[in-house]
This record gives structure tokens, C-alpha cells and sequence, in this order.
């Protein structure tokens, strides 16, 4: 096979793919086992070392799956207001082909934040909710004022508001709001969208009666828990009971009528839930603990009760039973820590999908190569802070990989596959090749960052002084 290497000059020349299952390097027997895994929704345990693209993996499996299907609610329950009722819904995507042209999304026109509607402006963290003076969203504190100006705010309940602000619970800025107005009587949905010029986009769409008084019932009644558009794609540590399986926000008056927040509004689903009809990525699963039965629990039924963990909490007496959380389940876990696994958990993995080992290292070969010299250069893509390497310092990252297998697992004649050390390595030469004003990233620089890149317990603490033979880059540095 020819080599990707021939005239080339650096690697800003070379051709890299989007696929992300393409840019995943040597693990070939993996990646053709998720792929599979994903196509008949079978969970998938990723065993190695920390470093060879497990979570690349479980990303790029993704990509693989449908849209989904269904959004998930949560519906106020007059009979028992501590036990919402669960809504599953099936709406469509929208169809701009198809929609009728009364109805299509106008085209945006653009404003100043000063004039924006003023609840929409305090959403969007324009403006003071105390003193009304605009600042840029990223200043959660006023001017002015010296007000807070976000808090988590329940809407219509200006009591609940009230005292929540005991708590200071800041609300981040959102950067799309979208709301319900009539203009010359005519009603609208629109969208208020900030751009990167510090404008707002404001887009319109006109909506039916018929639809208006669907829209203000569910304001009181309803919410959205898993929206449609959400993405499926999540990834967890596992390391709190509320991250995976959810819980119940705190209110002072619990859920009583006009003074407290709903139950409903109060639910945070967990990543089980978010993950409905999804991915779930828990990194070092066996990190879990005793999590690992709840998670097993959700992964037979395909679903999961939410309630409050907090016993003092008004939360703890809400509950919201059956709610939806069909996902695949891919994790990571090192090989010392497989015992750590719960047995049942990891037989249901067995029994319904792959445990599949990666590769720490692989053979050399000029389709190897050739895609090493691709990764170097969709590094330095992704990176999007340094330059390109010339072909002298991709030589150089190719033999500190060649050194890697050598040094980490013992093989000759081979390249390692801990992608994410020697990715490392190409953003300090670059680094260094962004301080030296260069720029290309040399040899020399890649020689640097060698040292720079190791773990502290393996530099050796001394200087080293030397000239690059590509460059008159001095490495005289000290550790």
C-alpha cells in the first residue's frame, strides 16, 4: 500500500474523516463487534487500559442509532399531587415540506438585548430581574446592583420564588427561549435565539386557537421530563445517587396549592431516563458500588421509579413510578477492576450483549501508519489551538509510539494504541510551537514535549540542552 506520507509537506494536507467509527485506530475486532451490539440494541461492557478509545467507542456506536421516538412527560395527578402521572408521547419531527405555509417558521430578523421582552431577557440573563439593567448573560451577578441575577425560579409562583431565593440556587443564562405571544391578535411561537454578535434571532411561527389553549394547559398541567430533540448520548461517573437515577427537588412548602411548586415541575430525571431509547456511557462502572443493582433493576424492567434521596427534604414523599428508560448500556471498566462488577449485573451483560477486550498495542504496517499519520492530523483538527506538524515531527510521534509499545507492553515492531497519551504529547509540541511565535510544529518540538509529557515520576529532574536538527529551537529546559 502506498504511504500516506509520499510529497507530503504536513499534515494539513492530509484527508480526514468524519465517520467517527474512521477515526478510531486499531481496534478493528471492537469496532466491528459495536456495531453489531448497537444494530440489535445489545449493551456492551469495554474492557483496557485508561486511554485506548473506549469512550470513542460507546460516541461513534451513537451515531448508529434512530432519532427517537418518544418524549417523555409528566402530568399534575388532582388525585394525589405526590405521585405524577407519566406521559409517553410519540410526537413527529417537524416537516418543512409539509407544513402548510401559514404555518412555516418566518424568516429570523435580528434585535438588541434592550429589547427584548423583559422576562425573556431575564432568561436569557440579559437583564436584572431587581434593578432591570442589562449586562452580558455571563455576569451572574449585577452590575448595578450587585443583585443576583439568575435564581431557579418556578414559573407563575412568585411566593415559591420568593423563598428559594433563600437559597441563592442560580439558574444558568439560556441561550434559546422560546415563548407564546399574540401580536395584532394573532397568536405566535417564537424563538429567541442569541447569536455569537451578541444579537438576539428572532424567529416566528403562527399557531392555531386550537393550539394556544393546548400550549397554556400544559404550562399548569404538564412538562416536558425527556424532550424529543434531547440527546440520547449519555455519559456518567456514576459518582451520586441523583447523577443515574434522578430526584425530587426540595421545596418549603412541599406541594401545597399556591404556595409550593408542583411535584411535577420539581422531578430531575436521572441518566437512566435521559438515556431512554439511547446510549448510556458510565466510565469505570465497577466505580458504581451499590448503584450497580439499581442500574441492573432498570436494565430488566425498562424502567425506574423516581422519588427524592433526601430524607429531610419535601421531596422524599414524591414519587413517579414506571418512568421509561429502554437504553444500551456500554461501560468501561480496567481488567483489575472486572471483580468489582456485581455478578448479576455483569451475567445480564453476558446473557443479553458482548464484554469485548481492546487492544493496548498493534503490528506495524503501512495501513497502520497511514492512519497514525491521520489521527496526528485530525488531533490537531479537533484541537483547534495549534498548527500542523511537519513530516519530520510526525516521524518523531511515530517512533515515541513504536517507544510506547516497546516501553508499555513489551512488543517490538509494533505502535500503541494509547491514543490519548500520545494525543497529549501532539498538543504540548504544539503548544510550544504556539509559544515559539512557529507556524508549523517541528521536530523539536515534538522532542520537547517528550519530556513535558511524562508523568512526573518518570522525568528525571535536570537540564537538558541540545539543538533541534531542524531548527535552531533551543530545548535548554529544567525540570
Amino acid at each position: 500500500m502506498t504511504s500516506i506520507m509520499e510529497g507530503l509537506e504536513t499534515t494539513e494536507q492530509v484527508e480526514t474523516s468524519k465517520d467517527p467509527f474512521q477515526m478510531i485506530v486499531g481496534q478493528e475486532h471492537a469496532v466491528s463487534l459495536v456495531r453489531s451490539a448497537v444494530k440489535q440494541r445489545r449493551h456492551v461492557l469495554l474492557c483496557g487500559v485508561p486511554g485506548i478509545g473506549k469512550s470513542m467507542l460507546a460516541k461513534a456506536a451513537y451515531s448508529l442509532l434512530d432519532p427517537p421516538k418518544e418524549e417523555i412527560r409528566l402530568r399534575y395527578n388532582p388525585s394525589h399531587p405526590d405521585r405524577p402521572e407519566v406521559i409517553v408521547t410519540r410526537p413527529k419531527y417537524p416537516d418543512t415540506e409539509n407544513t402548510r405555509s401559514e404555518n412555516r417558521v418566518h424568516d429570523g430578523f435580528y434585535i438588541t438585548p434592550d429589547r427584548l421582552p423583559f422576562e425573556i431577557s431575564i432568561k436569557m440573563g440579559f437583564r436584572c430581574p431587581s434593578c432591570g439593567h442589562i449586562s452580558t448573560p455571563e455576569a451572574s451577578v449585577c452590575v448595578n446592583c450587585e443583585s443576583e441575577k439568575r435564581f431557579d425560579w418556578a414559573p407563575g409562583e412568585s411566593y415559591h420564588g420568593l423563598f428559594r431565593m433563600l437559597d441563592v440556587v442560580r439558574e444558568p443564562a439560556l441561550e434559546t427561549v422560546t415563548a407564546l405571544e399574540d401580536i395584532d391578535d394573532v397568536s405566535y411561537h417564537v424563538m429567541y435565539e442569541r447569536v455569537e454578535s451578541g444579537e438576539i434571532k428572532v424567529t416566528q411561527r403562527k399557531v392555531t386557537s386550537e393550539e394556544k389553549r393546548h400550549v397554556e394547559n400544559q404550562n399548569h398541567q404538564e412538562r416536558v421530563l425527556v424532550p424529543l430533540r434531547a440527546s440520547r448520548y449519555i455519559r456518567v461517573s456514576g459518582a451520586s445517587p441523583v447523577e443515574l437515577l434522578g430526584d425530587v427537588k426540595h421545596d418549603p412548602y412541599g406541594s401545597a396549592e399556591s404556595l409550593g411548586l408542583a411535584a411535577h415541575q420539581r422531578v430531575v430525571p436521572g441518566a437512566m431516563h435521559e438515556a431512554h431509547e439511547g446510549i448510556l456511557f458510565i466510565d469505570e462502572i465497577a466505580a458504581l458500588g451499590g448503584y450497580q443493582s439499581h442500574l441492573l433493576t432498570a436494565m430488566q424492567d425498562r424502567a425506574y421509579s423516581i422519588s427524592g434521596h433526601n430524607p429531610l427534604s419535601s421531596g422524599a414523599a414524591v414519587r413517579v413510578d414506571d418512568v421509561p428508560c429502554d437504553f444500551v448500556l456500554f461501560a468501561s471498566c480496567n481488567i483489575e477492576n472486572l471483580k468489582n462488577i456485581l455478578p448479576p449485573l455483569r451475567s445480564r451483560i453476558r446473557g443479553y450483549g458482548y464484554e469485548v477486550m481492546l487492544d493496548s498495542w498493534i503490528l506495524k504496517s503501512q495501513d497502520i501508519i497511514n492512519d497514525f499519520v491521520r489521527f496526528v492530523s485530525q488531533t490537531v483538527e479537533e484541537d483547534g489551538k495549534i498548527p500542523h506538524l511537519t513530516v519530520k515531527a510526525v516521524e518523531r510521534v511515530l517512533e515515541v509510539a513504536e517507544e510506547m509499545a516497546l516501553r508499555l507492553d513489551g512488543k517490538k515492531d509494533a505502535f500503541t494504541l494509547r491514543l490519548r497519551e500520545l494525543g497529549g504529547l501532539i498538543r504540548i509540541a504544539g503548544d510550544l510551537a504556539v509559544r515559539d511565535g512557529s507556524d508549523l510544529v517541528l521536530q523539536g518540538h515534538v522532542q520537547q514535549a517528550e519530556v513535558l509529557s511524562r508523568g512526573i515520576d518518570e522525568s528525571n529532574l535536570q537540564f537538558v540542552g541540545q539543538k533541534d536538527p531542524e531548527s535552531s529551537i533551543s530545548r535548554d529546559y529544567f525540570f
